[in-house]
């Protein structure tokens, strides 16, 4: 063998003892190369199996078959593992995709946009100390049971109770309620089972298509339920779906109730008529609900409103007979409750129009509904 050959031969083989060291080097021992599928072949819905974590940071990739516009989800349990964690992945990329379902990311659900084949990983929880052990999963198929337009919703009966799913952040589920016309439906919907506070926005529709209410689960700061006032007599609908991010993508409870009839009505020529001094109970309904109290006061006078210690103001707006506005919306910047007071210039009936407003330094979970107003005569 000539020099010139050796030589060449040599240098060939450092290059590959060096690639390869490179290579060695580069792979973080931390993060462990994804095991293949724990299966042959690509899973069909409907298939269930065992999977197993030996060391930390590992994780597991299963592939899925896909149709399009058909609903997907895979879970995963603990065995002994502790806990597990799905991530479904872009086939292309095989990068992670947004992140939906439960709070501690055991399941992810979709909907297929094409036929393909779908990527899912399962690792150790990140909420668990201990990162190896065997899981089992479950790989299934999902029906959109709820109709997601006006047109196709589902009746149910007022009152009553009933449930849903929604299959992934944009699924949309609708039903349909009768009540008499002026009645108000009060509607709740929460999480099933809970997920830590998580649950679907509601809002309250006509059909066609104006927004009456919207209502979030938990909301700080809102009311108890979803609720309007059916003032045309036609059905009302309610539209169940996902906040932002899909945390609360799954099943959920609902309940329906009639809440009777607004007792103050919100316009002038109905309103309630009191005296003074006089104390009259409110029940605000739906956000935005106003109720108007009517009542023949004397000119020169002054008089004092009160809410009579309650978490909001009901901010009262003083009009005239002719329905021109006095004083909008007087409060006491300093009380957790209205008392305030008004002069009003000649005699004759005047309106009070109540509306909820929210207490400088109240923190709430939920706005009262039910209060008693009072009116009196502060003359000097």
């Amino acid at each position: 063998m000539s020099a010139k050959t050796f030589f060449r031969r040599y240098r060939a083989l450092s290059l590959l003892m060096g690639g390869l060291l490179l290579t060695a080097c580069e792979k973080d021992p931390a993060k462990p190369d994804p095991v293949p599928d724990a299966g042959s072949g690509v899973m069909n819905p409907g298939t269930q199996g065992e999977g197993e974590l030996t060391e930390e940071g590992q994780r597991v990739r299963y592939s899925l078959a896909t149709k399009a516009g058909h609903y997907y989800r895979f879970s995963c349990q603990g065995d002994t593992l502790p806990g597990c964690e799905v991530r479904r992945l872009d086939p292309g990329t095989l990068e992670p995709l947004p992140t939906s379902g439960a709070y501690d990311f055991s399941y992810a659900t979709w909907r297929a946009a094409v036929d393909e084949t779908a990527i899912v990983d399962v690792g150790a929880s990140r909420h668990s100390e201990v990162k190896v052990g065997r899981y089992t999963f479950d790989f299934s198929e999902t029906e959109d049971s709820e109709p997601n337009t006006t047109q196709d919703a589902i009746s149910k009966e007022v009152p009553s109770d009933f449930a849903g799913v929604l299959n992934d952040p944009d699924d949309v589920d609708v039903f349909r309620f009768s009540i008499p016309k002026g009645h108000i439906l009060a509607v709740l919907c929460y999480p099933n089972p809970s997920r830590n506070g998580m649950g679907p926005i509601t809002e309250m529709v006509r059909a066609d298509g104006t927004v009456l209410n919207t209502h979030s689960y938990l909301h700080r700061r809102g009311e108890k339920a979803l609720s309007g006032e059916n003032d045309t007599g036609e059905d009302l609908f309610v539209r169940v779906f996902s906040n932002v991010g899909g945390g609360d993508v799954g099943g959920y409870s609902c309940n329906a109730a009639d809440d009777g009839v607004d007792e103050h009505p919100d316009a002038l020529p109905e309103a309630t008529v009191v005296t003074v001094p006089s104390t009259t109970d409110v029940k605000f309904w739906p956000e935005g609900d106003v109720d108007v109290l009517a009542v023949d006061l004397v000119g020169g006078h002054t008089y004092q409103v009160n809410s009579n210690g309650f978490s909001f103001y009901p901010a009262t707006t003083v009009l005239d007979a002719q329905g021109t506005v006095l004083a909008k919306d007087i409060e006491d910047p300093d009380s957790l409750s209205l008392i305030a007071e008004f002069t009003v210039p000649s005699t004759g009936r005047y309106f009070l129009s109540l509306r909820r407003l929210q207490g400088f330094g109240v923190y709430v979970t939920y706005y009262d509904t039910e209060f008693t107003y009072s009116i009196s005569d502060v003359t000097p």
